[in-house]
């Protein structure tokens, strides 16, 4: 597994935060306490309640090798460390311990589980019921409105328009039928709601958490208009959710387009039939 994300854009490796649950680590010590090492730096929304993120510092000779450990890293990051134990920095005078010899790698990689499993710990648990999921660039088309004929074959039942306001803090919302409505069932709106509450502890707290989110998971769409653009996706049994973010003030931040897995479903069952029966009884021949 990679430590995080990496894509490639306008030339330049970019490389995005890693999820401390999903994250395969290496096993070691920090100062005698059992912990998790990656080589990548950890989103903070998905440090479990009651664990701590540290980062680790290089020296300006050798960056790779962690000297000093911190709460967060700029210049010289040589790793993070996840671990159920509080360092306690804020007590110190600089906010940051120096190493030495207290960082032990034990010579094995664990997932969080199996480090819980392992230390007789309880298992965080991911309380994400819709944890969105980095945009792919070919999907692209679904983050904005298309002709309506387009959105009845693809089951669009609407979109969510999102602002946080002139201070960055507010939420404004909008809703923008499509088609005639029948989509927009007691069931979809209320997983709708669900959705958007769930994200407003995340991406959608507010402008600022927005763009931090932004920049630690990627999903990049490319440029509409001179601003940039970010996709996620929210999958559910019955809907796929696609958010789009362009944190910025004076304009709209975001936008929620929903879709009907199901009218997807009956639409490609329907285009399997046709071209069955275009195998059955194939068109006549031409003749001239």
């Amino acid at each position: 597994m990679l430590s995080c994300k990496r894509e490639i854009h306008g030339g330049k490796l970019i490389r995005y935060k890693a999820d401390a649950q999903t994250e395969e680590y290496e096993h070691v010590t920090l100062f005698g306490k059992p912990a998790l090492f990656t080589s990548a730096r950890i989103s903070s929304f998905t440090v479990p309640d009651g664990w701590r993120c540290y980062e680790l510092r290089g020296s300006d000779y050798d960056p790779g090798d962690p000297i000093m450990v911190e709460d967060h890293v700029v210049v010289n990051h040589a790793g993070s460390v996840l671990m159920p134990a509080d360092l306690k920095l804020e007590s110190l005078k600089e906010h940051r311990r120096r190493i030495g010899d207290q960082l032990l790698f034990l010579g094995e990689t664990l997932t969080l589980q199996q480090f819980c499993d392992e230390h007789g710990l309880e298992f965080p648990a991911d309380h994400r019921k819709f944890a969105p999921i980095p945009a792919q660039i070919d999907q692209k088309l679904l983050f904005y409105s298309l002709p309506t004929s387009e959105d009845e074959r693809i089951g669009c039942v609407g979109h969510l328009r999102m602002d946080f306001g002139r201070n960055g803090k507010e939420f404004w919302t909008s809703w923008f039928e499509h088609g005639t409505g029948e989509l927009t069932t007691p069931e979809f709106k209320a997983e709708l709601n669900d959705v958007v509450n769930e994200l407003r502890e995340t991406v959608l707290k507010d402008r600022a958490n927005m763009r931090m989110y932004c920049a630690e998971f990627g999903g990049d769409l490319g440029e509409n208009l001179g601003v940039d653009q970010y996709g996620y996706v929210i999958d559910t049994e019955d809907y796929q959710y696609f958010l789009r973010c362009k944190p910025m003030e004076g304009d709209y931040d975001g936008y929620l387009y929903c879709y009907d897995k199901r009218v997807q479903q009956q639409m490609s069952e329907i285009q399997t039939m046709v071209l069955e029966q275009d195998d059955q009884f194939p068109s006549p021949t031409m003749q001239f």
